[in-house]
């Protein structure tokens, strides 16, 4: 049976209700789904009222990520275990039998040890960060989960080799969770309406082009962007779909053809009848 991801964002202005009331229905229709969540929000939030405000590091090409030192990974991992049990708990008031997974054994990682970064304008080298590089999941656990009618919330944090928690991005864990599950369709919900050629003018979407044409649409990316479409690269899945969660029915319309649809081979774009990246690129 077809499996698919649902990536949740986890930034202000995510209409969580919504996403979750339309995937509910889904998956009582019969579908079989996979969240993953982010929980970059409440990590934030939980940053300023413990006096420990959050930090970002931009490396030098552009992306963006939560600097994690060591109180900081206690921070994090305190916030996405709270928004992993509430998901959970808000999908069982719809109906849905299904369980929160926020241990970090469920998603295996790499800790960075040396990250590039620029720091008022200068090149830095940061060794005391806990973010991890995804190497995989545990593929056999979500399938059983799923085969006895259960679904898997997963929360982005990840066991390193020496056991020790690591903050991962949650738009890699959800693209690794659909490479190894054979997953047909990734599901990225935000609070953007997708990829946008000007990002102050949502009339600008670009509403879908092939993984061959992705490298001539990274300038169109900036920063969260950017990790999405490493995403859409690294989720080897019919399609990948960047859409907005701030609509009636989120899920229902980024299946319809919302947002940016990025999908695995030009014909299939051309079949569909909708522009491809070099038709936007000079529609002007």
């Amino acid at each position: 049976m077809t499996i698919n991801v649902l990536k949740l964002g986890g930034g202000a202005g995510v209409d969580q209700a919504a996403v979750l009331k339309n995937l509910a229905a889904r998956i009582q229709s019969g579908e079989r789904w996979i969240l993953v969540h982010g929980a970059s929000d409440a990590a934030n939030r939980l940053a300023d009222q413990v006096g420990y405000p959050a930090q970002i590091l931009v490396t030098p090409g552009g992306h963006t990520s939560r600097y994690t030192d060591a109180r900081t990974i206690d921070i994090f991992c305190a916030a996405a275990g709270s928004v992993n049990q509430q998901i959970t708990a808000q999908l069982a008031a719809f109906g849905v039998n299904a369980v929160g997974l926020a241990g970090p054994n469920i998603i295996r990682a790499r800790r960075k040890t040396a990250i590039r970064a620029i720091r008022a304008g200068r090149p830095v080298i940061v060794r005391d960060d806990f973010t991890g590089t995804i190497t995989g999941v545990d593929a056999p656990l979500l399938s059983a989960l799923l085969d006895a009618g259960v679904t898997p919330v997963i929360a982005p944090v990840a066991m390193g080799g020496a056991f020790e928690r690591l903050n991962v991005d949650g738009d890699l864990v959800a693209a690794q969770v659909a490479r190894d599950l054979n997953a047909d369709t990734l599901i990225i919900l935000s609070n953007v309406p997708g990829l946008l050629r000007d990002m102050c003018d949502p009339s600008t979407l670009v509403s879908q082009f092939s993984l061959q044409e992705l490298p001539n649409y990274e300038t169109f990316a900036a920063g969260r962007m950017k990790k999405k479409l490493l995403a859409a690269q690294q989720a080897n899945t019919a399609r990948v779909i960047l859409a907005d969660s701030r609509v009636a029915t989120p899920v229902d319309s980024a299946l319809a053809g919302g947002g940016t649809h990025i999908v695995q081979h030009e014909v299939e774009a051309a079949w569909r009848g909708e522009a491809t990246l070099a038709e936007v690129a000079y529609a002007d």
